[in-house]
């Protein structure tokens, strides 16, 4: 099997195609195909049981996908419809990590943030006190986030000094990563000793992941190249030389049978519009939206995992 060609490469849009078949994480040469999704195919590695696109496409298709400007502006199941208006739902989850990073890491010192997008994660750490640098691989992304930030933001680690970093962050970027070890040993050169390392990515023993692969976003080839669990997450950080690995099960606002999310919807919109009178019942309106949501997942999907992202700390060795 380690020879055969597992699925075909949309060579008309991707030219350079020239594919890799081990698996990215172990190396591994026996993929065992599971899912197909967008013209590709999700296999599941013999060895390590992570599950990720076989073939992984060459750097020129992915260059060409980041490059495409519709990646942040089209279809969901490529990239984002809009990610420029999701940047208010964003700041609230950006807040909670750069909490998370705080209780390790003193707020003054130096963060990366790896895959930044726009910069709108840096913006607010920049505004918490931190000294802040990016990397984007996306041109048009990175121009915004330069133009907003008013500092360079890098394309790659090549610029970027070993041990200069106090906290390395990756929002939603390790599931992009076509070489994902090599990738974590470069971030890892780059702490400081004791440096922290927090990422997060989508889970895929959430249930939807499970029991209905076909329409979970998750799986989202090109974009999305290597889909970790708890274990497998965690398998790739420490291969990658990373010390004292926590992952934890989070989740986004979880979704409501539309009886309930209408019923929600006017308190929810004073949250959203930010009326002094109407915040502090809004603000209850959103908590109890989230436990309802639970309590909905947890009622329709008993035993199953109902949380759809991991976030991982992990520190490099002192």
């Amino acid at each position: 099997m380690g020879s055969r060609r597992i699925v075909n490469v949309d060579e008309e849009r991707f030219p350079n195609a020239a594919p890799e078949f081990g698996c990215p994480i172990c190396g591994h040469s026996t993929p065992v195909p599971v899912l197909a999704k967008n013209g590709y195919t999700i296999a599941c590695c013999a060895a390590c049981s992570v599950l990720h696109v076989s073939p992984i496409p060459s750097n020129e298709m992915l260059q060409a996908h980041y490059q495409d400007p519709s990646y942040f502006s089209g279809p969901e199941e490529q990239g984002y419809q809009s990610y420029s208006a999701m940047r208010k739902a964003l700041i609230p989850h950006f807040k909670r990590r750069l909490a998370v990073v705080r209780s390790q890491v003193p707020t003054g010192g130096r963060l990366l943030d790896f895959g930044c997008a726009a910069g709108y994660f840096l913006d607010v750490a920049r505004s918490e006190g931190w000294q802040i640098a990016g990397v984007e691989l996306s041109q048009e992304m990175a121009r915004r986030a330069s133009d907003m930030l008013s500092i360079p933001i890098a394309s790659s680690l090549d610029s970027l000094p070993d041990g200069d970093f106090d906290a390395i962050c990756l929002w939603e970027v390790i599931e992009h990563l076509p070489r994902p070890i090599a990738e974590l040993r470069l971030l890892r050169d780059r702490l400081r000793p004791g440096g922290l390392l927090m990422l997060s990515t989508p889970n895929t023993g959430h249930w939807q992941a499970k029991r209905q692969p076909d329409g979970w976003i998750g799986y989202r080839p090109p974009s999305h190249l290597v889909f970790f669990d708890e274990r497998t997450l965690a398998d790739a950080l420490a291969r990658a030389g990373f010390d004292r690995v926590t992952i934890t099960r989070v989740s986004p606002l979880p979704p409501l049978p539309n009886w309930l999310r209408d019923l929600t919807a006017p308190l929810q919109r004073g949250l959203s519009t930010g009326q002094a009178r109407a915040w502090p019942v809004a603000l209850m309106a959103w908590r109890a939206t989230r436990l309802l949501g639970w309590g909905w997942q947890m009622l329709r999907h008993p035993g199953d995992d109902i949380f759809a992202t991991l976030e991982a700390v992990a520190f490099r060795s002192a």
